[in-house]
């Protein structure tokens, strides 16, 4: 009997249950005793070598006298991928990892980042573009160059039927009436062209008002708002440029947002810095002010004051965790709780995801600067190493052909037999450059805790499919028309 290979796999119970997930698959199983004695003896009795166990299935099946459903069990495992036979290739393929593209020239350009200011009115803390002021000259997008990136958009979708532009900054109202151009424009070429424009807009909700709220609705603009949850968490580093606390005035702001503009989601971002507020206080605070649903993530900044240490992400996981329990209650009694963090998670695991890439830059999707470059992605944004052409002369297909080789996944070395591969797929190559020096690399220093805040959401996942499996059919948006409410 041959060596065989126990990969890419997280085991967790759920009530006692013994299940395994297989990442690059995106396969559940609840183990019934047979197989859960094939897993617990691999990993007992075989050599780990990365995310794999190496065991000897002649050992196993001298221990088990070779009964026939232990064979059976084997061949089911290994049908799915779970196991493999080292040296021999999976019959059924399921754990193929999309390749880089050999040839872009048709790739279509789906979304656009419209950086309509480079300068922006608060003075975060930890903002990674130099405290709100972008280390640069101060520069607005024009409406020459917004109307060039829009026909620029339509020429180069190619067939596709829905493009997106993404209002940005920056603080992207202190370039209003560019704004309000770029959004009537592209409606206007989207009729044109035969294609729908979907538009949202990230925003630190202190230039809000009456006007631009009615804007915001007319075009149905989904709208993510910058909060750190209570006034105090949030006057901690979201302040004015004279040092004033920003949360009085953008509350005021949210309500009337909220009051005034339905016909999109409105939602809101929290940047978790050391010494955060407790994130069930900050997310029934601010889904208390009326947005849809609340996203948390760390911050980029490696300042010491500032970053999450070990035990700061610890602590992070453990009340994720906390929030994931209330997840399970609502869901199960057909509500929803709007922790995004634990919706996108789930709807990857729902729908299966498997990526090649962190996200979608230098894919369908780019940044562009307000004189018309076209950039990896907005965290880059006038980086001319990660410059891919601009919006006159098109993409430089090359350039975006040597990117995309060199942050596939298959690339990462340490990615390669990993459960996450193809969720997470090395994560962000802002983040991998700030914290390990190379865009390319990646983000080892999640690593760990992406396990387990997976880990989080398979049980989370198996707890809601028992009892409710319709509400993930419905946040996945392959379920009935509507959307659960609060």
């Amino acid at each position: 009997m041959p060596t065989m290979r126990l990969s890419n796999y997280i085991d967790f119970e759920v009530d006692g249950r013994p299940y395994l997930f297989h990442g690059l698959t995106g396969t559940i199983i609840a183990l019934d005793d047979v197989a859960a004695d094939i897993v617990s003896f691999a990993k007992q009795n075989g050599e780990r070598v990365g995310d794999s166990m190496i065991f000897e299935a002649e050992a196993y099946f001298g221990q088990t006298n070779g009964q026939k459903n232990h064979r059976q069990a084997l061949q089911e495992l290994v049908h799915l991928e779970i196991l493999q036979y080292e040296g021999k290739s999976p019959e059924q393929g399921f754990t193929l990892t999309p390749p880089a593209p050999r040839h872009t020239e048709r790739m279509p350009v789906k979304t656009l980042v419209m950086h309509l200011v480079n300068e922006c009115n608060l003075r975060c803390t930890y903002c990674y573009a130099g405290d709100g002021e972008y280390g640069a000259p101060k520069k607005y997008l024009s409406r020459e160059v917004a109307e060039q990136a829009v026909r620029f958009l339509m020429e180069n979708s190619y067939e596709e039927k829905e493009v997106t532009l993404v209002l940005f900054g920056g603080e992207p109202f202190l370039n209003w009436e560019v704004l309000k151009h770029l959004v009537e424009y592209g409606s206007e070429q989207g009729r044109i062209w035969g294609k729908k424009v979907n538009y949202s807009l990230t925003t630190n909700g202190t230039l809000l008002s009456e006007e631009k709220v009615r804007f915001l609705e007319q075009y149905r603009v989904g709208v993510s708002v910058s909060m750190d949850g209570t006034k105090e968490a949030h006057d901690r580093h979201r302040l004015f440029a004279g040092g004033q606390g920003s949360y009085e005035k953008i509350s005021r702001n949210v309500f009337q947002l909220i009051e005034g503009h339905r016909s999109a989601p409105v939602g809101s971002r929290v940047t978790v810095s050391k010494g955060f507020e407790k994130v069930e206080k900050s997310l029934v605070h601010l889904l208390a002010k009326g947005f849809y649903e609340v996203g948390f993530a760390p911050v980029t900044e490696t300042d010491d004051r500032l970053a999450l240490d070990e035990q700061d992400m610890r602590d992070l996981l453990e009340q994720f965790e906390d929030i994931a329990d209330l997840y399970i209650d609502y869901a199960v009694n057909d509500r929803y709780l709007g922790f995004s963090n634990l919706t996108n998670l789930l709807k990857e695991l729902h729908i299966g995801t498997n990526k090649a890439y962190g996200c979608g830059a230098g894919l369908g999707f780019f940044a562009v600067s307000p004189d018309g470059g076209l950039y990896l992605c907005h965290r880059f944004n006038e980086d001319e190493r990660f410059k891919l052409g601009d919006i006159y002369e098109g993409v430089n297909r090359q350039r975006q052909r040597d990117l995309l080789d060199e942050l596939h996944v298959d690339r990462k070395e340490s990615c390669t037999t990993c459960a996450l591969k193809h969720i997470c797929s090395g994560g962000c190559y802002y983040e991998a450059m700030e914290r390990q020096g190379d865009y390319r690399r990646p983000n080892a220093h999640y690593c760990d805790w992406m396990h387990e805040w997976i880990t989080v959401g398979l049980v989370t996942y198996v707890r809601i499919m028992e009892k409710n499996p319709a509400f993930l059919d419905r946040i996945a948006g392959i379920g009935k028309e509507g959307c659960v409410s609060n």
